[in-house]
């Protein structure tokens, strides 16, 4: 099992504290019958998996966050605190958190964050192509593709597309790039006897971090290793639990930012040629900035 990635190739002594951001799908959930969506939790192989996840050793410096739909509360929680010695896995989201809160004095370990979640308007023609595209299984190429046209063409200012679910992963980023500086006076300061790391585990739905991430390495590699990127998904997106890091780096020449993502499997190649799908690579600020532009 995977315990507190750090991302490839980056020396410990490049930065003096750092902020890392887990962005993943939640897992497997209950078919749900009868109640709203936001009220659907995970199966047991879901939390289980979940635990699988990342597993930091401690979680004094972590909070986990979902959107308003409780699979990814859970998953994120689950996923954040799993390695601890009191969770099982069995534990329902408010007995997660009654564990991992109780010795709390302020805040909370689960949060809601609704930039994570899929916005939708029920009512339009758009929103229609967006499930037709789920049931045949290719949302994410449609959403790369088709997504933003369509929007605009059918008047749709609300339902998730290619450029506002990327936007709104590019926002959360940008938050925390500026509250790195704060971290990382805090993180210096040895009275207050903080780690050098702050963590964040992000839990989310299919094809909301695949745009973020489709976007930069449109923007990065170009369009060919973009689509290449759809197809290593199978069209639809990440599969439960799967995700990618992010890492905002204090260093003597400001934060930098720097996100790994890899995909074992890779492209379809001859025997003996295979090669796992990477992404490891640093990029600047203003890509945020442009992705926010253009998502609004």
């Amino acid at each position: 099992m995977e315990i507190s990635p750090k991302i490839k190739g980056l020396e410990e002594k490049e930065y003096s504290s750092k902020i890392e951001l887990h962005f993943f799908r939640h897992g497997e959930k209950e078919k749900g019958e009868g109640i709203s969506d936001e009220e659907i939790r995970l199966t047991p192989a879901g939390r289980i998996k979940a635990m699988a996840k990342i597993r930091p050793l401690t979680i004094s410096q972590a909070v986990a966050f979902g959107s308003p739909r409780k699979r990814t509360q859970e998953t994120a929680g689950f996923a954040m605190a799993g390695i601890q010695p009191e969770i099982i896995g069995e534990e329902t989201l408010e007995e997660l958190r009654e564990k991992i809160e109780k010795d709390l004095k302020v805040g909370k370990k689960i949060g809601v964050e609704e930039k994570l979640d899929f916005p939708e308007d029920l009512t339009t023609e758009y929103h229609k192509l967006t499930q037709e595209h789920y049931k045949k299984g290719d949302l994410l190429k449609f959403l790369v593709e088709e997504s933003d046209d369509l929007a605009k063409k059918y008047n749709d200012k609300k339902t998730y597309t290619y450029s506002r679910s990327a936007r709104q992963i590019a926002e959360l980023i940008k938050k925390y790039l500026k509250i790195a500086p704060r971290w990382n006076e805090l993180a210096e300061d040895k009275s207050k006897k903080y780690g050098d790391t702050l963590e964040r585990f992000m839990g989310t739905h299919q094809t909301i971090p695949e745009s973020f991430l489709a976007k930069v390495i449109e923007k990065t590699e170009g369009k060919e290793e973009k689509d290449n990127f759809v197809k290593l998904l199978d069209n639809k997106g990440f599969d439960y639990v799967e995700g990618f890091d992010l890492e905002i780096l204090n260093t003597k020449d400001g934060p930098k930012i720097k996100i790994h993502y890899e995909n074992k499997k890779g492209l379809p190649a001859p025997v003996g040629k295979e090669k796992p799908f990477t992404f490891d690579e640093y990029i600047k600020p203003e890509l945020l900035d442009e992705i926010i532009k253009e998502g609004k």
